[in-house]
């Protein structure tokens, strides 16, 4: 079997899995409904599986030394599946929050070990293309999951088409199963795992690539759970034309991710680009509350989603090029994801409560500001980055 159809596998679990990260923005308004919640209870629902996805990175990645990246990828989706089934079976905001929780977990256990097993997989010269694949796979799973659920939401309900998600799920779980069975032995060797993992973590670039980053994050978590409700009760738009919104915001993040990560393969001055993309997207973010054209926003939405993408790729493909130990890239991705996501798993509650409090100005220049900040911290120590984390480009 050819690495491109276990390259597809891994991508079209991605995409699922992006899928079920999404598919409950549109269905908010009507939980909303159903329970009386406000937006704080949102955020609260929101925040819970952001908190799942950051606690659990790190397990992921030191699960994946043990019992190989396959194992751990399958077993990540395979709880995201029944957790995303229990959402919709839920009937209070204790059982919503506990679902969306380990819905968290489940997607922390497969993100780094699938991008250390697409490392196995694929050919190390064509790795940035695939590394930007990877997440546009994520995009466009998620457009498919606004939309598409904000269409059978409105059929439905929000409990069935989440049910239905989950059992979507499982039988990617399934597939892959068989199309990478034979990666299911652990690559290298799965002893001293805290010492290997000592020294991923003696590299200040793992620590300081990921805050250069954060306004990707702060983008992904916002946008993507709260954007389309956002657009409904603030912008009074109706349900369809707040979905395309947020689904254009995803799906385009799929050819500009798969672009990016070809293009960011041939850019010699790597970490210039990585700061200066970081900056633009602060930008972009806070300009959202300041139109409430549909043209104008569609526009926005779209250069966010490109822009997105493209930090999450540039970031990824630094982390992975400089992780010397080859059997520790999914810790070192683990790691990175965990500092990013401890901090955006907050980024839907502060929104909402700055929103609450303070109007959706406020919020979306916040957040705007916090990206540029931590974006500035590059510029601050772009020699010391340079120095540790350039990459040549024979090794792309």
């Amino acid at each position: 079997m050819g690495y491109r159809i276990q390259a597809t596998s891994i991508n079209v679990a991605r995409a699922v899995y992006a899928l079920n990260w999404f598919n409950i923005a549109p269905g908010l308004k009507y939980i909303a409904s159903d329970f009386r919640f406000q937006i704080i209870q949102l955020g609260i629902i929101t925040t819970a599986f952001y908190i799942g996805l950051s606690t659990f990175q790190m397990v992921g990645g030191l699960l994946s030394g043990r019992i190989g990246n396959k194992n751990t990828a399958v077993l990540g989706i395979a709880i995201l599946g029944v957790s995303v089934i229990t959402t919709g079976l839920s009937g209070n905001l204790f059982e919503l929050f506990v679902s969306r929780l380990f819905a968290g977990i489940g997607s922390a256990l497969f993100f780094s070990p699938a991008l250390g097993l697409l490392a196995d997989i694929v050919p190390k010269g064509s790795y940035s293309f695939y590394v930007g694949m990877f997440n546009g796979s994520f995009n466009l799973g998620g457009g498919v999951g606004i939309i598409g659920w904000a269409l059978l939401d409105q059929v439905y309900g929000w409990r069935a088409p989440l049910v239905l998600a989950g059992i979507i799920m499982l039988s990617i779980a399934l597939e892959n199963l068989v199309v990478l069975r034979k990666f299911g032995r652990v690559a290298g060797n799965s002893n001293n795992l805290v010492k290997r993992a000592r020294v991923v973590l003696k590299g200040s670039e793992i620590w300081l690539l990921p805050v250069i980053a954060m306004s990707a994050i702060f983008s992904e978590t916002v946008i993507g759970q709260l954007f389309v409700y956002y657009a409904e009760v603030h912008m009074h738009y109706s349900p369809n034309l707040a979905g395309s919104l947020g689904t254009v915001y995803l799906l385009i993040g799929f050819f500009g991710g798969t672009m990016g990560g070809y293009i960011f393969g041939k850019i010699r001055r790597k970490i210039m680009m990585f700061v200066a993309s970081a900056l633009i997207l602060s930008v972009l973010t806070a300009m959202v509350p300041l139109t409430s054209s549909y043209v104008l926003l569609f526009v926005l939405m779209m250069a966010l989603g490109i822009m997105t993408v493209n930090g999450f790729s540039m970031l990824y493909t630094i982390i992975i090029e400089k992780t010397k130990d080859r059997g520790m890239i999914s810790f070192a991705l683990s790691f990175v994801n965990f500092l990013q996501i401890a901090v955006g798993a907050f980024s839907p509650a502060l929104f909402s409560v700055l929103s609450f409090y303070h109007g959706y100005v406020v919020s979306w220049v916040t957040l705007g500001i916090l990206g540029a900040a931590c974006a500035s911290a590059g510029i601050l120590m772009r020699g010391e980055i340079e120095k540790e984390a350039r990459i040549s480009s024979t090794n792309i």
